[in-house]
This record gives structure tokens, C-alpha cells and sequence, in this order.
């Protein structure tokens, strides 16, 4: 991680609420822990990288905020189990949870190998129904809290050579409405939504590029699939931690496009 990143300017006040981020070492879940730590939030930044989540920790530390790392497998209900326990004994409890950690295959609905559809969903859907179950069981008994889901604009449509990452996206928008209202009909002041990037500019986006390597050039590539330019991370970040703040208290089971149009 780059020793120059800093936390952004503080707009929206988190102070003493605890967010877990998961894919925390990179792109938008990297993002979302230096945003949410700008605003006063306790970080726990998880990752499958750990040294990458320690960065990040380490990076909001130097700049006056509070973060703790740690490894984590999203797919595996032990370590979720083991994360929350060491949860309970440092921070005693979640406020927010951005469920950030994902994976972008390449396959096609007719011809897909079971593997990639079962490592796609195995990451995208149950990491982040782990995830919310694990935020839930804090968020329950304190009666109050704030999930967000990464989705994406590729669920929005039908895509011949990512047919299984689009399925993914869509089951996590699906997931992400009926745990809102399952949780408000439950009388708990839970607000759990999705937001849908277009293209940003992560890793993933490499990863995108070299599925789409017909189309030549990384300059044709952005061309064709935005409406001139991707996103970057920190505007994804933005989103985020505004569903998460007070300001979003009526906002639940939404599930909110930012592509700058592309997808309009």
C-alpha cells in the first residue's frame, strides 16, 4: 500500500461505531476502511491478504485513526466463527459491515465448468451471507446497524462470457432486499443495501479487461462498457459510507446503481 494514502476529509461522523470491512486490502473495500476510519469509525479491515489488511490498518493508525487487521476466508463458516469471537472479546460488538470481498471469473451459461460457478459463488454470495449472518447477531441484540453489500451493474444484464459473476451480483441484490425487510419487519432498526459499481478502477477491472481482450486496447475497453470514464474506489467509498451514516436512516433494501450512466 502506497505510505502516502491518507484518510479523507471527516463529513460524516462514525465516531465509536465499529465497521468490519471484508476485501479490505484492495480497490473498494480499501476504499471503504479509509473512509469509514476518516469518519471516526473503528476499522476491522479483513482480507485473505493479510499483510495487505494490516496496511491498511496500519495506514489509518498513522493518520490518528483506530484499526485492527485480520486473515479471513470469506467462503469458511470457521474462521467467520473464529472472526467473530475475537470480534466479541477486542470490540464487543459490529455497527456496520461492508461486505466488499469478491471474485470476477470468466465462464458462459451454457457452457459453464462447475468449479468456476461453485469458487464465484462460493465467494461472492456466501462469503457475504457469512458476512451479514455473523453483523447480524451483534446488530440484533443491539437493535440497530447498517449493512452494505457489493452488487454490481453486471446483474443487470446478460453477459455471454461472465454468466456466473452477473448470477452472483444479482443474488446478492436479491439477498440484500429480503434481508432488509426480514430485519425491519423484525421491529430492529437494520438497514442492509447494495450498491452496483459499473466499472472501477481496481484490480477486478484488470481482471475484466483480460476477459474482454477482444476488444484491443485498456482505452477501447473503458470506452465500450462507461460513458467515458470508470469510477474510481474513493467514489464507491463515498456511497458507502453514506448509506451507512444517519443521514441514510429511511434508506433500506435499496439497491443503488453508480456507473455515471453507463448502464442508464
Amino acid at each position: 500500500m502506497d505510505d502516502a494514502a491518507s484518510l479523507p476529509e471527516r463529513w460524516i461522523n462514525l465516531s465509536g461505531k465499529v465497521a468490519l470491512v471484508t476485501g479490505a486490502a484492495s480497490g473498494i473495500g480499501q476504499a471503504a476502511a479509509l473512509s469509514l476510519a476518516g469518519a471516526g469509525a473503528i476499522v476491522l479491515a479483513l482480507d485473505r491478504d493479510a499483510d495487505g489488511a494490516q496496511d491498511v490498518a496500519k495506514a489509518i493508525r498513522r493518520e490518528g485513526g483506530q484499526a485492527d487487521a485480520r486473515a479471513l476466508d470469506v467462503t469458511s463458516q470457521a474462521q467467520w466463527d473464529e472472526t467473530t469471537r475475537w470480534v466479541r472479546e477486542t470490540r464487543g460488538t459490529i455497527d456496520i459491515l461492508v461486505n466488499s470481498a469478491g471474485v470476477a471469473l470468466s465462464d458462459r451459461a451454457g457452457d459453464t465448468e462447475l468449479d468456476v460457478y461453485q469458487r464465484t459463488f462460493a465467494i461472492n454470495v456466501e462469503g457475504s451471507l457469512l458476512g451479514m449472518a455473523a453483523a447480524l447477531e451483534f446488530m440484533r441484540a443491539a437493535g440497530k446497524g447498517a449493512i452494505v453489500n457489493l452488487s454490481s451493474t453486471a446483474s443487470l444484464q446478460g453477459n455471454p462470457i461472465m454468466a456466473s459473476y452477473g448470477a452472483s451480483k444479482a443474488a446478492i441484490s436479491h439477498f440484500t432486499r429480503s434481508a432488509a425487510k426480514e430485519t425491519m419487519r423484525a421491529g430492529h432498526d437494520i438497514r442492509i443495501n447494495a450498491v452496483l459499481p459499473g466499472l472501477i478502477e481496481t484490480a477486478m477491472a484488470d481482471d475484466f479487461h483480460a476477459i474482454f481482450d477482444k476488444v484491443g486496447p485498456r482505452d477501447a475497453f473503458v470506452k465500450m462498457i462507461t460513458t467515458g470514464r470508470a469510477g474510481r474506489p474513493e467514489e464507491v467509498a463515498d456511497l458507502i459510507l453514506y448509506l451507512v451514516s444517519d443521514h441514510a436512516s429511511f434508506i433500506s433494501g435499496a439497491c443503488i446503481v453508480i456507473d455515471r450512466a453507463a448502464s442508464a
